[in-house]
């Protein structure tokens, strides 16, 4: 029996109990047999739950990831006492969605190897990711004493301290931190700690410790909050007034950051998860995910990309903007961001802008034919209808599927008096698909126009039918109304 082997069997606490019975006078003989079959089983148990763990199923997953994680599965088949195997398949669940596993197995590696720092120090991080703050203390408690001089950890436990409103603790982490770290962190956390003791001058004071830091967003903002509530109310008020909203502020964390070297298409793995969020329009969960990408792959495009559809979709549309302007500096030829900005730019009022931006996503790949449909809506609100026709004319030959160019075009024709091409266009729309509204809104109008009153009826029955308003029918209904009476005293003249 190998010394590793009573040490891990020494982890059971009903192994102890049992021990601890054999040792008694009272307990010599059946016991002692007892106790022997224990020792049998607790060692067991520890292999036989690496081993369920090595047989997780995770055919959810990607077909990369799946390969991944069964090429990890088998190292801990191989031998099921090997710490690092099982922690490092706890770390490949983690990053690819299976945090039940993934705590189970932190958990085993650390049974197996009481003094290896960073099974629970991962354990520690996953709890809090799952707001599990009492257990994540719990655990990177544990880490620290393994090893007291990372300050990382200590930046971790603060945090969670924080989050858990014990700030008398929490300032004592930071302000240990700042003796063993440079990092501007160590600071930023005692502000925090200190507002949250109610202790405002105090938290401008660490604020004023942060170096370059004290410069970002979030830590404005929070010395504004700080100066408002020491009394400088003007102050503090001016300097929140305009603050955009920004990622958190994240610390270097070496070892955690080495989770990522077992990461199967880490990236992909996330932005999928973030488009999920998206269309569910869970916000909030979308734009922590996306910045906390954001400091992973700072420079990465379609990290940016979404990062702005998320501000933009929450109403942000100068943050989105800011961070589309950075994207297009990084990446000038991903035209994704440039029509996003353009419409940004269109919803701001900024036409020219937009335009400049469109014009270079079409030079960019001149098949994107819903960049011509941007730009023809721009010259479309200028009046420019002969242009915008010919930009419309040149999407629709690379898209003809697409009910909007056909009805766009048809008011631009209208606009330039060609009536009966612009009814024919808005037909040609409701064939291609037979509930779109605006198509059967401007046909009615066209219609009437053409004195075909009967195909201008049927027209709003198909409108009202597939969820007109009564608003939209009733400003047509009063159009019409006018169009008829420049009709008659057209005649009349």
């Amino acid at each position: 029996m190998n010394l590793q082997f009573l040490q891990n069997i020494w982890q059971c606490e009903a192994l102890r109990g049992a021990i601890a019975t054999v040792l008694s006078p009272v307990g010599i003989g059946v016991s002692a047999l007892l106790a022997a079959l224990l020792l049998i089983s607790c060692a067991e148990s520890v292999e036989s739950r690496a081993l369920a763990l090595a047989n997780v199923e995770t055919v959810e997953a990607d077909e990369k990831v799946q390969q991944k994680v069964t090429e990890y599965q088998a190292r801990v088949r191989t031998d099921p006492t090997d710490p690092t195997a099982i922690g490092n398949l706890g770390v490949i669940y983690e990053l690819h969605g299976f945090s039940e596993e993934a705590l189970l197995a932190y958990e085993l590696a650390t049974t197996l190897q009481p003094d290896e720092f960073s099974w629970p120090y991962y354990h520690s991080i996953l709890l809090a990711a799952r707001f599990d703050l009492e257990q994540a203390i719990e655990k990177v408690s544990a880490a620290i004493e393994r090893d007291p001089e990372y300050a990382p950890a200590w930046l971790q436990k603060g945090k969670f301290l924080l989050d858990s409103s014990r700030f008398d603790e929490a300032l004592a982490c930071f302000e240990h931190a700042a003796e063993i770290s440079d990092d501007p962190y160590t600071q930023l956390g005692q502000a925090h700690a200190h507002m949250g003791l109610n202790d405002p001058i105090a938290a401008l004071a660490a604020i004023a410790r942060t170096g370059e830091l004290e410069q970002h967003v979030n830590v404005q903002r929070l010395r504004a909050s700080a100066l408002i509530r020491s009394g400088d109310r003007e102050l503090g008020s001016k300097l929140l007034s305009g603050l955009p909203n920004a990622a958190p502020i994240r610390w270097a964390d070496p070892v955690a950051e080495r989770k990522n070297e077992h990461a199967v298409d880490h990236l992909i793995v996330k932005l999928s998860q973030a488009v999920r969020l998206i269309r569910s329009r869970a916000f909030g969960p979308a734009l922590l995910l996306l910045s906390e990408l954001r400091d992973e792959y700072p420079t990465n495009k379609h990290v940016l990309h979404l990062l702005s559809s998320v501000y933009e979709l929450r109403g942000e549309a100068n943050q989105a903007l800011k961070i589309l302007e950075e994207g297009i500096q990084l990446h000038p030829d991903f035209y994704v961001l440039r029509t996003g900005a353009a419409s940004l730019l269109r919803a701001q009022g900024d036409r020219l802008g937009a335009i400049r931006q469109l014009d270079k996503a079409i030079e960019i790949d001149p098949k994107l034919h819903w960049a011509y449909s941007q730009k023809a809506q721009l010259l479309m609100e200028e009046k420019r209808w002969l242009e915008a026709s010919n930009l419309l004319d040149q999407a629709i030959g690379l898209k003809d599927d697409d009910p909007d160019l056909y009805t766009y075009l048809g008011i631009c024709l209208g606009f330039m008096d060609r009536w009966p091409e612009a009814a024919n266009l808005y037909r040609v729309a409701t064939s291609i698909d037979p509930e779109h509204v605006p198509a059967y809104i401007n046909l009615a109008r066209a219609e009437t126009i053409l004195q075909n009153e009967d195909e201008a009826l049927k027209a709003l029955d198909s409108a009202k039918l597939h969820g007109a308003s009564a608003a939209m029918l009733a400003s047509v209904e009063e159009q019409r109304i006018r169009i008829k009476r420049m009709q008659i005293e057209t005649v009349s003249q």
